[in-house]
């Protein structure tokens, strides 16, 4: 096999030359980063220098005329992020609003590729004044296809939408009137690769076999 007359240096080199995707990563400490609004809100996306959880957040002040308010991710977040199946989409919400709650429900992620849509419902609101980490499995189940009563989306299709995303939202808009919607902490960040597996494999074969000749000696 090629693998076995390679040396462990000259394998690694090679592995190491292997493209690695990037993790895609907002933590809004220093702008907004790219991040946009999409909805009916009252002023475009704002980012703040505090607040955040911690440091810098970007919020979105609802307009209050029927539609539902997104976050929208910048390129950084598009194209191929095949290696992200099978990870999470993480991320912290915040919501503010004034007087009784009067929530509803909504697609919460709603991620675009290949001329489909797939959306998720996370299994609970942002808190009031408070920071909630949300976990989005890249993965079945949950996913369905075009809306939340559409079926079920199959493991090929969110493959086939990781490996060309042309659109990234995280809603803003959970209240029923006046509302603010805060972001913070977005990380869509890559399997460990195969190369990277490999490379630990080669560690552990070189380490056993260091130790064989070290017995033997």
């Amino acid at each position: 096999m090629i693998l076995a007359r390679l040396g462990t240096t000259a394998l690694t080199a090679l592995l190491l030359a292997a493209p690695v995707a990037q993790a895609a990563i907002s933590t809004f400490d220093s702008d907004a980063e790219g991040w946009t609004a999409q909805g009916d809100f009252e002023s475009p996306l704002t980012w703040s220098p505090t607040g955040g959880n911690p440091g810098g957040r970007v919020y979105i002040d609802d307009r209050t005329l029927g539609g539902v308010t997104y976050f929208v991710a910048p390129a950084a977040f598009l194209g191929d992020q095949l290696q992200a199946l099978g990870t999470s989409l993480t991320f912290d919400l915040l919501q503010t609003y004034p007087g009784a709650a009067n929530q509803f429900d909504a697609a919460d992620v709603i991620l675009t590729g290949g001329g489909v849509s797939l959306v998720f419902d996370t299994p609970m609101n942002p808190g009031l004044g408070t920071w909630t980490s949300y976990a989005v499995p890249l993965s079945a189940p949950g996913w369905r296809v075009g809306s939340l009563a559409g079926v079920a989306a199959t493991p090929a299709q969110i493959a086939a939408v990781l490996s060309d995303i042309t659109s990234l939202r995280i809603r803003a808009e959970y209240q029923t009137g006046a509302d603010v919607g805060y972001l913070d902490n977005v990380a869509l960040v890559p399997e460990p690769s195969t190369t990277g597996m490999l490379l630990l494999g080669i560690g552990g074969v070189a380490a056993m076999a260091g130790r064989r000749r070290m017995t033997r000696a």
